[in-house]
């Protein structure tokens, strides 16, 4: 799998399905969104157009948009399903089929899903990392630890030169996925990781420009933009003062608006 995890998810519904009896069957339909299911007891016997798949428990089966999904044979199962709105990836192919053994982890991002007070930023941020999770077969962060992670995050950034003040350093730095560590941020603070370390950047520079005479241009290269104009843009853009107008006003004694 290789979705457009940052502008690609977009997530519909989740549900579970328990079969009544051992001659259920799936029914036919025409799918629009894509679908995971996810086998927690039983056999799912099911089919995209022509193609017919056997998930048993503990396994599971991304089906694309298709004109006749139907079930082919009859079973009693149970399962958890998952529809979402995707860009497919150049090179792609479907259906994506596997083995993923970690029920508690899905169990546990399910719950998530079901909280009614979900934006849907963050839910389509939960359903990339639960695709992302069956990708790399359980062996990125669960939800158990990604607090922790974040905390480790936090603190990382508080001390890091300036430099280091980029999501792919941070994700060097902890030897994560960009996307991935990305989507586990924003799901535990409601910010994004870029937003944060930009907020971090802006207050480096506050405090230079506060407490030192520093000169702009200086202060754009100590903080490792490209130029003074950008430095200068972005700064203006999220103070709403340039930076030359911040330290006169700070250094004229007047307070500024929290930002």
């Amino acid at each position: 799998m290789n979705f457009e995890l940052s502008t690609g998810i977009e997530f519909m519904m989740h549900g579970t399905f328990c079969a009544p009896d051992a001659d259920w069957m799936h029914m036919s339909r025409r799918m629009t969104s894509f679908e995971l299911f996810y086998v927690t007891s039983g056999t799912l016997y099911i089919s995209d157009d022509d193609n017919n798949y056997t998930v048993r428990t503990g396994e599971y089966v991304i089906t694309p948009p298709c004109e006749n999904q139907h079930g082919w044979k009859a079973s009693k199962c149970t399962f958890h399903y998952f529809h979402w709105y995707g860009d497919i990836a150049d090179g792609e192919s479907y259906p994506v089929f596997g083995q993923y053994k970690d029920i508690d982890t899905i169990e546990k991002y399910y719950a998530l899903l079901s909280d009614e007070n979900l934006s849907k930023e963050i839910s389509n941020h939960i359903m990339a990392i639960i695709l992302l999770e069956i990708k790399n077969g359980g062996k990125n962060i669960s939800t158990g630890n990604s607090a922790e992670l974040c905390r480790r995050i936090l603190s990382y950034i508080q001390l890091a030169p300036c430099e280091e003040l980029k999501v792919s350093a941070v994700a060097a730095h902890f030897k994560y996925n960009e996307k991935y560590l990305t989507h586990c941020f924003t799901l535990e603070t409601g910010e994004s990781l870029k937003k944060h370390l930009k907020a971090e950047m802006i207050k480096r520079a506050k405090h230079i420009l506060e407490y030192t005479d520093t000169p702009i241009a200086a202060v754009s290269e100590q903080l490792g933009y490209s130029d003074t104009h950008s430095f200068s843009h972005i700064f203006k853009n999220t103070v709403k003062l340039s930076p030359r107008e911040y330290r006169s006003k700070v250094r004229g004694g007047q307070s500024l608006k929290a930002n």
